[in-house]
């Protein structure tokens, strides 16, 4: 315990050992916010608490690593559900997205910007669009700021902006594809996680039930 709470200041050792009830941390960048998480996370392990049971989510895949590994060094134990927002997510989808039942199953595939872009082309072909109208990679961009703000394409169909509803048209068969293609895109690993949390009643009991401590670092992305 004393390493743990090593080279901390008063604010810092604080929000290590806080154990029961909400907290937020807010400080600018190179204060050690993921120190605070990582040592707290060591912190909650040495009070008993299982790895299994803290769920901790970051930004990128570097520093998932280095929490995993700064734990390790102080608790000997390697914390299972420590990692990224989208690998999490990822995981909970693998166990959980046919309660969807959108057709899509725990074999999904994961698509990046070029399969995505791939998949709108299509789309747009289907629809009588012109590339040299309208770029593939600005929709694609677009439908992804959609889905971070759980748009559907009904609702960019009725704005009035610039070619709202051809992109409509394009992200409503984007989305009939890839759920026959059972696969994803980055951005549905956290927009279909909501939407499995948010419909499904007796699953959040379970993640309720499974994860006693929720650490979030980065939470402002």
């Amino acid at each position: 315990m004393p390493d743990i709470l090593d080279n901390l200041t008063d604010a810092q050792r604080e929000a290590v050992t806080h154990v029961e009830g909400p907290m937020l941390v807010v400080a600018g960048a190179g204060s050690g916010k993921t120190r605070v998480v990582t040592r707290r996370i060591a912190y909650l392990i040495n009070r008993g608490v299982w790895p299994n049971q803290i769920l901790a989510m970051t930004f990128t895949n570097k520093a998932a690593r280095e929490m995993v590994e700064r734990v390790q060094s102080l608790t000997g134990e390697h914390p299972p559900w420590v990692g990224t927002f989208h690998s999490a997510c990822a995981r909970f989808l693998r166990r959980d997205i046919e309660k969807l039942n959108d057709g899509r199953t725990s074999q999904y595939t994961i698509y990046d910007d070029d399969d995505q872009v791939s998949v709108i082309k299509l789309c747009m072909k289907a629809a009588g669009l012109n590339q040299h109208d309208i770029n593939p990679a600005s929709i694609r961009a677009r439908i992804s700021r959609a889905k971070c703000g759980m748009i559907s394409p009904e609702d960019i169909a009725a704005e009035a902006g610039w070619n709202s509803r051809e992109i409509a048209t394009v992200y409503a068969d984007y989305e009939r594809r890839l759920r026959e293609l059972n696969a994803v895109d980055f951005d549905d690993l956290l927009l279909l996680t909501v939407l499995l949390l948010q419909g499904n009643a007796a699953l959040r009991d379970i993640y309720h039930s499974r994860f006693r401590f929720v650490l979030v670092d980065e939470y402002q992305d």
